[in-house]
């Protein structure tokens, strides 16, 4: 009786092990990059504008500041989940693009899956690894 009692509090401890770690999925990659004034080709820093991933990223999270060299940073879109997989469904048929808003500057949408494609190894792009993706310069034009 000893040991039947000892095995299943071994099989309950076994499956609630995974209840408790936490998992998360990677929708989209983090993305780098610069961006420069078109006409003068110096950066735009220390603003503050909306970027963020076309249907993924809510108003909340779509506030960039820019340093001093220009450079940003885009967080991956995420989801955490401990024992119950959430539906990734929803996530896989957006399409791979950035929108980039300033003041004073016109509004640009960028495609990032030729980058996406180049830098991230067939066997890294599902949603359980994470990415990150350079795009390097983007330019925007004056209003």
């Amino acid at each position: 009786m000893k040991n039947y009692i000892s095995f299943v509090c071994m099989v309950l401890y076994v499956l609630a092990l995974p209840a408790c770690t936490k998992n998360t999925l990677y929708f989209t990659p983090e993305v780098t990059g610069y961006i420069y004034d078109s006409k003068t080709h110096k950066p735009l820093s220390n603003q503050t504008g909306n970027m963020g991933f076309n249907g993924r990223t809510d108003s909340d999270n779509a506030k960039i500041n820019l340093k001093s060299d220009g450079s940003f940073t885009i967080p991956a879109v995420t989801a955490t989940y401990y024992f119950i997989r959430p539906d990734v469904k929803q996530y896989t048929n957006f399409p791979s693009e950035i929108f980039i808003s300033f003041k004073n500057y016109q509004p640009k949408i960028i495609d990032y899956s030729e980058e996406y494609n180049r830098q991230v190894s067939e066997d890294k792009s599902s949603f359980s690894h994470y990415k990150k993706i350079d795009l390097g310069e983007i330019y925007l034009d004056r209003e």
